[in-house]
C-alpha cells in the first residue's frame, strides 16, 4: 500500500472520532424532553389543609409566587422570578371553623398575617430559590430583589394566632391564647448538583394567656390582695394586683427561659412553641407574686411601730396565701394548662418536608387547630424542586461551545496535516 492509501484511512478515522466527540458534547441528553421542568422555586405565605375545605391546598397553591423553568433545551429567559403577593380574600374567602363557627383566616380570624411577601426564582441551569414572610427578617440563604410587594395587614405582626377552647372545642373557655410573632420568614435554595437547604427566621414572639385555668389562680391572688388592702390601704400601703386582668403576658424572654434555649432560630425541626407556655406562665406568675410580696413587705416595714402592729397580721395572711399559690403552680397551672393548650392549638417552628417528587419545603410555622383535626395551616413556606440534574439539561452554554470548538479545531488541524503529508508523498513518487 502506498503513502496515499495509508494516510487517507488515518485522516478519515481521526476526523470521525472528532465529529463523534463533538456530537457527544453538544447532543441533548437522552432523558430530556421539550416539556421537562428544569427547576422550580415557590414562595407561599399560606398553605395546609382544612377539614371544611377539601381543596384548601389547591387554593393555596394558586396563590403562590411560583417561578418555573420548562423546556429542554431552555428557550426562555435564563432566570424567571415571581413576586406575586397573596390575596387572602380572593384565594380563600371566608372560612369558618370550630364550635363557634368563627373565621379561620382574615379579619378577626384565628390566623391573621401582617405585612409579608413571597418570592420564587428558577434558573435554567437547574437551580432555584424561594422565600416567603417578613422581608426584613429574610434568612441570608437567599438574595431577594428590592421592592417586593406585600400582602396582609401592616397594623399587626407578621403572624397572629388567636384561639380559645370555647370557640374551637365548645364548653368552658379553659384557655384562650393570643400569640404574636413580629418576624416570620422561610427560605429554601437548591444549587445545581447540591442538596436543598432551608432556613427560617423567628423573632418578636409574645403571648397573652387567659381562660378559666389562669383566671382561677388569678382570682385566688386577687382575693388575697383585696382582703389585705382592706387593712393596709388606710395605713398608707396599697398592694398592687399584678393579675387584675385575669391574664398572663408572656415575652420572648419568658418563652426562651421555659424552652431552655438562647435563640428561637436554633430550635429543632418541628418544635412546638405552645408546649413551652404552661411552664412560662407558671414561672411568670411566680415572679409576679414574689415581686408583689417583696414590695408589700418593704412598704409595711417602712411604717411606724403603731401602724406595723395593725399591718403585720394582714401582711402575714397575705404572705401565706400567695406563697400557697406559688407552691401549687405545678398542679393549678402547668398540668391543666398543658392539657387544654394541647387540645386547642400547636405552633411548630422549623418544619421541613421532602415530597415524593423530590421537592423540598421549608416552613417557618405550622399551626394545628385542635391537634390538626380542624385545620393545619402552614405560614411562611419556601419550596424548591424537583430540579433536573445538569446531565439532563441540554444547555448550549459557553463552556460547551468552547469544548466543541476545541474538538472541531483539532479535527481541522489533523485533516490539514494529513493532506500536507499526502501531497508530499505524491510529489516524492
Amino acid at each position: 500500500m502506498n503513502s496515499k492509501s495509508k494516510l487517507w484511512p488515518t485522516a478519515v478515522g481521526v476526523t470521525a472520532v472528532s465529529v463523534l466527540a463533538i456530537g457527544l458534547v453538544a447532543a441533548p441528553a437522552a432523558n430530556a424532553a421539550p416539556t421537562d421542568v428544569i427547576s422550580v422555586g415557590s414562595g407561599q405565605i399560606i398553605d395546609g389543609s382544612v377539614l371544611a375545605i377539601p381543596n384548601f391546598a389547591g387554593l393555596a397553591a394558586n396563590g403562590a409566587a411560583k417561578a418555573e423553568q420548562i423546556g429542554t433545551p431552555p428557550s426562555g429567559p435564563a432566570i424567571i422570578e415571581n413576586t406575586t403577593p397573596l390575596d387572602l380574600s380572593a384565594v380563600f374567602g371566608v372560612v369558618n371553623v370550630g364550635a363557634g363557627n368563627i373565621p379561620l383566616l382574615q379579619d378577626n380570624g384565628i390566623i391573621q398575617v401582617g405585612a409579608v411577601s413571597q418570592y420564587g426564582k428558577a434558573v435554567n441551569d437547574g437551580s432555584s430559590e424561594a422565600f416567603s414572610g417578613t422581608v426584613s427578617g429574610a434568612p441570608g440563604l437567599v438574595t431577594l430583589p428590592g421592592g417586593l410587594p406585600t400582602s396582609g395587614d401592616p397594623a399587626i405582626p407578621a403572624a397572629r394566632i388567636s384561639a380559645g377552647t370555647a370557640d374551637i372545642l365548645g364548653g368552658t373557655d379553659l384557655v384562650n391564647l393570643q400569640l404574636d410573632i413580629t418576624t416570620l420568614a422561610a427560605a429554601a435554595k437548591k444549587d445545581q448538583g447540591a442538596a436543598p437547604q432551608g432556613a427560617y427566621a423567628l423573632a418578636g414572639v409574645s403571648a397573652e394567656v387567659g381562660g378559666t385555668v389562669v383566671g382561677g389562680v388569678a382570682g385566688t391572688v386577687s382575693t388575697a390582695i383585696n382582703t389585705a388592702n382592706l387593712v393596709l390601704t388606710p395605713l398608707g400601703v396599697t398592694v398592687a394586683n399584678p393579675v387584675a386582668g385575669g391574664t398572663i403576658a408572656i415575652t420572648e424572654a419568658d418563652l426562651l427561659a421555659a424552652a431552655g434555649v438562647a435563640d428561637l432560630n436554633s430550635l429543632a425541626p418541628g418544635t412546638d412553641l405552645v408546649s413551652f407556655l404552661p411552664q412560662a406562665v407558671a414561672t411568670k406568675l411566680t415572679t409576679l407574686v414574689s415581686s408583689t410580696l417583696a414590695t408589700a413587705t418593704a412598704a409595711v416595714n417602712g411604717l411606724g411601730p403603731i401602724a406595723q402592729l395593725t399591718a403585720g397580721p394582714a401582711l402575714a395572711v397575705l404572705t401565706a396565701a400567695l406563697n400557697g399559690v406559688v407552691a401549687g403552680v405545678a398542679t393549678t397551672i402547668v398540668t391543666p394548662l398543658g392539657s387544654a393548650l394541647t387540645a386547642l392549638v400547636s405552633a411548630k417552628v422549623n418544619v421541613q418536608e421532602t415530597a415524593p417528587s423530590g421537592a423540598f419545603t421549608q416552613r417557618a410555622l405550622q399551626v394545628g387547630i385542635a391537634g390538626g383535626a380542624i385545620a393545619t395551616v402552614n405560614l411562611a413556606n419556601a419550596t424548591v424542586g424537583p430540579n433536573l440534574d445538569a446531565a439532563a439539561i441540554p444547555l448550549v452554554n459557553a463552556d460547551t461551545m468552547a469544548i466543541s470548538g476545541g474538538v472541531a479545531l483539532l479535527a481541522l488541524l489533523t485533516w490539514l496535516f494529513v493532506r500536507s503529508r499526502r501531497r508530499s508523498a505524491v510529489a516524492a513518487a
